[in-house]
């Protein structure tokens, strides 16, 4: 019996992957950086360390990209991913380190050290520690089908800082794969693959950047998915959606920008809809606003130009124009889209967490940055239906991936959403 027990012992430390090295700061690795901010990043003593200067709060986040060679991306076999990181700098250090898929999928960060719910961990000045990634985590709700990330294609790590207003030291050691992952197969062919954006010409099925005719000296655009089966001459109903804020939690990696909603392009699933990403606008009306509501006025004009644009360059069709939002953006289904007559009258229908119609309950604490002031006297202007079906993701889960499964609430979503599409068309 103890020659079996040591021989299923040998047997499973065998099966046990050799960590495979990701990053070691002697290795020459190419890195990226997470925002255009300036990032300093130098190579010195077997670390790699990075000086990031202060910003101020409520702007992009500050961090490195990790790019992973693609021979390296299938880390399906492993069961973490590991960061070896010391805080340099003389305040304590607040950070999450992703693995991420692209193509729609969230994201995972770590969730290790603290076991903070926020998903952030906090390293005091001069320390160090290891933490870990969970390359197989899934969402907690019922009705999940695939997991956060899809593990067999990792594109790239990042470190992004959390620290606003004050300026970051790290140094990175190493970063590795490691751990046996689970022996079941992840299955992704009931997930939506969302294209990522180009710099491109617009074409049927392909998601790029815009620039608005008058907004080409400002760094705002807008990203533009044209449905597979486009061609000119045809109308089609269009989906816009608005981003939440930057913000980096445990299940969240949201940038707050145009090109990062997942939304539209889920419950479209790439055919028959027009899908309009659409930013919030800075105060100076000079870039895309990631953290707040900016120029609520200068968003409005811009959303209701895109509007024109799209119906006179795609034909968009003005009777079946449908919002939806993630976080900040299902706000805005009030904030903005109900913001005056105007802009009220363009919407066939709603698909937001909130309902814009609702008056604001009595006794419920203020709204997110003063969203309560107004809140009735905009819900009366609404025209359109709204709907919204529980997505069981999980109560912690705050992601933008609501529709990209095949689930009942999805299948519900979008069955609801070609009918108010024939309504509107009176068929």
């Amino acid at each position: 019996m103890a020659w079996a027990a040591l021989f299923i012992s040998a047997a499973l430390a065998a099966a046990e992957p050799e960590p495979r090295v990701l990053f070691d700061a002697s290795n020459g690795f190419q890195l990226g950086e997470l925002q255009p901010r300036a990032v300093s990043v130098s190579r010195a003593d077997h670390r790699l360390r990075i000086d990031a200067p202060a910003i101020d709060a409520g702007g992009d986040r500050r961090g490195v990209v990790f790019p992973l060679r693609e021979a390296e991306r299938d880390l399906a076999r492993f069961r973490h991913v590991e960061i070896e990181i010391a805080n340099a700098g003389p305040a304590p250090l607040v950070f999450t380190f992703w693995a991420r898929s692209g193509h729609g999928w969230g994201g995972v960060s770590t969730f290790s050290a603290t076991q903070n719910p926020s998903g952030r961990e906090t390293i005091a000045p001069g320390v160090s520690a290891t933490l870990r990634v969970d390359l197989h985590a899934k969402y907690s709700g019922r009705e999940v089908y695939t997991k956060a990330i899809d593990p067999s294609a990792v594109r790239w790590l990042e470190l992004v800082f959390e620290n606003d207003r004050q300026p970051v030291a790290a140094t990175v050691r190493a970063i590795r794969a490691l751990g046996r992952g689970p022996e079941e197969r992840h299955d992704a062919s009931r997930r939506v693959r969302v294209p990522e954006v180009v710099e491109a010409p617009p074409a049927p099925g392909r998601r790029v950047y815009q620039s608005l005719p008058g907004w080409e000296t400002t760094a705002v655009r807008h990203v533009l998915a044209l449905p597979r089966e486009w061609v000119p001459g045809r109308t089609f109903p269009v989906i816009v959606e608005y981003t939440g804020n930057v913000f980096y939690h445990k299940y969240c990696h949201s940038t707050g920008r145009t090109e990062q909603g997942n939304l539209a392009y889920g419950l479209a699933r790439g055919e028959e809809f027009i899908c309009l990403n659409l930013p919030f606008i800075s105060e100076d009306g000079k870039r895309e606003q990631v953290d707040g509501w900016g120029d609520i006025g200068r968003t409005e004009e811009y959303c209701l130009a895109a509007l024109a644009f799209i119906q006179e360059k795609y034909g968009g069709d003005p009777r079946a124009v449908f919002f939806t939002g993630f976080s900040r953006g299902s706000y805005a289904a009030n904030y903005l889209a109900l913001r005056d007559d105007r802009i009220a009258s363009v919407w066939a229908g709603f698909l937001t967490l909130h309902n814009p119609g609702a008056d604001w309950p009595a006794g419920k604490e203020r709204g997110w940055r003063g969203v309560d002031v107004g809140w009735n006297e905009r819900a009366a202007r609404m025209k359109g239906p709204w709907f919204h079906q529980n997505d069981e993701l999980g109560a912690e889960v705050h992601v933008d991936v609501e529709f990209l499964e095949d689930r009942p609430s999805t299948i519900a979503t979008r069955r609801w959403l070609h009918e108010q599409v024939a309504k509107a068309r009176g068929r």
